[in-house]
């Protein structure tokens, strides 16, 4: 073999070896952009989220943002201060936008921004052009999404109020809190009270109350419980136990699992 196709077939085999790492390159490049993790893949969105918004006219927006797995959502905006009742509902589909952000179609941009950016456990509000808010107020533009699965969907025996034990089983002394409705169904004695709920940042508890029967219950509890479930601003759990708190007081009533 002469001099020139020894110089030939090895250049040839270097553009092959050169050709092949380039493809194997390639290869995985594609690998490592096929799995990339979004907000859309890789976070339990689906939710509710509440949260007080700024507002220039009125002492805030109180926010409520609930979206599921099938791009649906209800946005209710409350405004608060205002000599009368002002809310509005707004309902409709959403849209994924790089994965992380999510368009709120229907919405007009012009009056308000129509886009969330989705995080662990959080909605950030963003402003018409798609970008987060900074500064002080910056804290204010995020809303935590709301529930505790700790403490929901579960019934708990009321065993003690006011530091002081209660007879009663689980049949007559109980708290369920139903997260598809949000309706917290307790009883303490011969009624079946009904409140509206709400948990955020997973320990504060809003009460509201609903219908209830009106039997009249000798020697119950049952007023003394009422007015301990009007105080309550959050709750803590673990070891089985749930506790209803007022601010950093001791636990005005404590429940257990019932297994």
């Amino acid at each position: 073999m002469n001099k020139f196709n020894l110089t030939f077939n090895s250049s040839i085999l270097i553009g092959l070896i050169l050709l092949s790492a380039c493809n194997s390159s390639n290869k995985s490049v594609k690998v490592e952009n096929s799995d990339m993790h979004t907000s859309e893949t890789s976070l339990d969105w689906a939710g509710s989220y509440f949260g007080i918004l700024p507002c220039a006219d009125c002492e805030g927006i109180a926010t409520e943002l609930t979206i599921d797995s099938n791009k649906n959502y209800t946005l209710i905006n409350s405004y608060l201060g205002k000599e009368t009742s002002v809310a509005d509902t707004i309902k409709g589909t959403f849209s994924w936008q790089n994965g992380s952000i999510i368009h709120l179609e229907g919405i007009d941009k012009n009056e308000r921004s129509p886009l969330f950016k989705v995080e662990e456990n959080q909605l950030r509000y963003l402003d018409k052009d798609g970008n987060e808010v900074e500064g002080e107020l910056a804290q204010h533009y995020i809303l935590p999404k709301t529930g505790n699965l700790d403490v929901e969907d579960k019934k708990w025996h009321l065993v003690e109020l006011n530091g002081k034990k209660v007879t009663g089983t689980d049949k007559t002394h109980y708290l369920i809190f139903n997260s598809k409705d949000r309706r917290a169904s307790t009883k303490a004695g011969c009624n079946i009270i009904n409140y509206q709920y709400r948990i955020t940042y997973s320990n504060r508890l809003e009460l509201t109350k609903g219908i209830s029967t009106m039997m009249s219950c000798p020697d119950s509890i049952e007023d003394e419980y009422i007015n301990v479930l009007n105080m309550v601003d959050n709750l803590s759990v673990g070891d089985k136990k749930l506790t209803l708190n007022k601010a950093r007081m001791a636990p005005l009533a404590v429940f257990e699992l019932v297994e």
